[in-house]
């Protein structure tokens, strides 16, 4: 593969680009990574990235227990709830650094002069966030999106820790939802740059990494090659349910992590993650087998280091104002951990289900949600057959990080 003239987001403005006559995907896919948060850092101080190692073919990367899965976890895992009942970026800084302390500290995932990728959730877009928030009167941040004050003391937290470069990630749905809720300003302000993961820059083309003992017939996945630049990555996912693989966290916000161009299906975004051939039905129980072990396959490749699952508030019954039933609810409740799938598990508990329940039944089972769903598999219990970590409440150890984060005033 022949190498192109390198081209950063700064050698245009955003209005340059988003006045081009494209039509609306064709607009997410043009851009990418070009947006604001990128102009004011990727041409700075930033050294450029190592076009060549990513136009090579990638092998699965080590996960944070430093091998790639194949077995069993037999360990216990620690995650750390903590009670918090708003946004307010003291309190979560305070909040998330409480937790982070009784995990024992981050020193063993971040270390002085690391790159730290933090993955965003976006879903739906510009047009179903602001639907929501007509509905409800609830931001799309509160209610099915990642929250951008938990993006920026998450940032700020391994920026004090040393990291030495933070990358923000999300195979957005179009770029206003970027630009317009916020986090365009936490990412401008940790210094930050931000890349869309449906668009290959910053390399000229997207890579091909290999599954080790896929769970469907995908024994490859490609993927922008900045998610193989990072020395640690964190998911910041809401806590909800998913019409599809039964509940969404830390997981399964990696569906996000690859480019719609390459995934989509008709008109369906990302469905043919849900099957194994064209011909399968996407909607059907065995097109949600495929996409929870789709699942379970891309966190082998991708690993999170660590999780902030984000049930302060939220929604319930689906993932997003699609999904009939689907309606406000706090739990007022933050869930942190080095294991993904324990961090999941306990996300499960805190909206009121069992993370170990049989395939199709619990969370996972089709009378679990309003409407016609098929319903689907454990994917918790596949991933920890496949080594990422513990899903079963009884090898989870469950430390209180709750802090008193009142703002007294003083006269």
């Amino acid at each position: 593969m022949s190498k192109k003239q390198q081209t950063y987001p700064c050698q245009k403005s955003i209005q340059e680009q988003a006045d081009h006559p494209v039509s609306r995907r064709r607009f997410v896919s043009a851009l990418g990574a070009a947006t604001a948060g990128i102009v004011a850092t990727a041409c700075s101080k930033s050294s450029p990235l190592n076009i060549e190692n990513a136009l090579s073919d990638k092998k699965p990367i080590a996960p944070p227990s430093g091998k790639i899965p194949s077995g069993s976890t037999a360990s216990t895992s620690d995650v750390a709830t903590a009670d918090i009942d708003n946004y307010n970026p003291v309190a979560l800084k305070a909040t998330i650094q409480s937790a982070i302390e009784k995990l024992g500290g981050i020193a063993d995932i971040c270390k002085p002069g690391d790159t730290v990728g933090i993955k965003l959730n976006m879903t739906g877009g510009e047009g179903s966030a602001k639907s929501a928030e007509r509905t409800f009167g609830i931001s799309a941040t509160e209610l099915y999106w990642s929250h951008p004050e938990i993006l920026r003391a998450v940032g700020e937290l391994f920026k004090d820790a040393g990291a030495g470069r933070i990358i923000v990630v999300e195979a957005h749905y179009d770029l206003e939802s970027y630009v317009r809720w916020g986090y365009q300003d936490v990412v401008e302000y940790l210094g930050a740059e931000y890349y869309g993961l449906n668009d290959t820059a910053p390399y000229n083309d997207f890579v091909k990494v290999d599954v080790p003992n896929p769970l469907t017939n995908w024994d490859h996945y490609y993927h922008n090659g900045v998610l193989y630049d990072f020395d640690c990555f964190i998911s910041l996912p809401k806590t909800k349910r998913h019409y599809g693989g039964g509940i969404t966290n830390a997981m399964k916000n990696m569906i996000g992590s690859v480019p719609l161009s390459v995934y989509s299906l008709g008109a369906a975004w990302r469905a043919k993650l849900h099957s194994v051939d064209e011909n399968q039905d996407t909607n059907s129980y065995e097109g949600f087998k495929n996409l929870v072990r789709t699942i379970v396959d891309l966190n082998k490749i991708r690993p999170i280091h660590f999780a902030v699952c984000d049930a302060i508030m939220t929604a319930e019954n689906g993932e997003g104002p699609w999904n009939q039933g689907f309606e406000p609810i706090s739990y007022n409740k933050l869930i942190v951990s080095k294991d993904p799938v324990a961090a999941d598990a306990i996300g499960t508990v805190t909206m009121g289900w069992d993370p170990t329940s049989a395939d199709r039944t619990g969370p996972f089972g089709q009378s679990s949600l309003p409407g016609d769903w098929a319903g689907t598999d454990n994917y918790l219990r596949i991933a920890e057959e496949q080594g990422l970590g513990n899903h079963n409440p009884a090898k989870i150890n469950v430390i209180d990080a709750s802090i008193d984060t009142r703002v007294v005033v003083r006269g």
